[in-house]
């Protein structure tokens, strides 16, 4: 059937790119994914967690201890970096920079400026005329009837 014997008003659909034939369309109301993740399965964070918190028995001057696998990796980078071992001592300096131990926290430029610091005013008055405060006056709740 050519194109000019339908009639005006059918249209044919388009067919291209992220318009798939309607034939290998998803169907209402399933999923593209029907069976999903599996329940147990976990992603590359979890796995990654779970391994740095797994403790190791670690050789501490001749006594064992056990830690978890993070801070034994952390702890012989830096008996490697006492030994002058560059690698460790620019992981340390990495590790330290990311931990921001080398902000001077006494320093305002460093932390953050105030976002409002009014100067000392005289009176109320002069400190609600300069910043375009004023005051609001509420009834008194002292008696129990309303004046009108």
């Amino acid at each position: 059937m050519k194109k000019s014997d339908l009639p005006p008003d059918h249209e044919i659909p388009k067919v291209g790119y992220r318009r798939p034939p309607k034939a290998h369309q998803f169907r209402k109301g399933r999923s593209g994914n029907p069976r999903g993740r599996k329940a147990g399965e976990e992603n590359m964070i979890a796995i990654f967690k779970r391994q740095a918190n797994r403790r190791v028995k670690v050789n501490d001057n001749g006594r064992f201890r056990l830690l978890p696998l993070a801070e034994a990796i952390i702890l012989q980078n830096i008996k490697a970096a006492l030994q002058k071992n560059s690698n460790a001592v620019a992981n340390m300096f990495r590790l330290a920079e990311e931990a921001d131990e080398f902000k001077d926290w006494s320093d305002p430029k460093v932390m953050c400026k105030p976002l409002f610091m009014p100067r000392k005013a005289n009176s109320e008055e002069e400190f609600n005329a300069e910043n375009g405060a004023s005051l609001v006056e509420l009834p008194s709740r002292t008696s129990g009837s309303r004046e009108d």
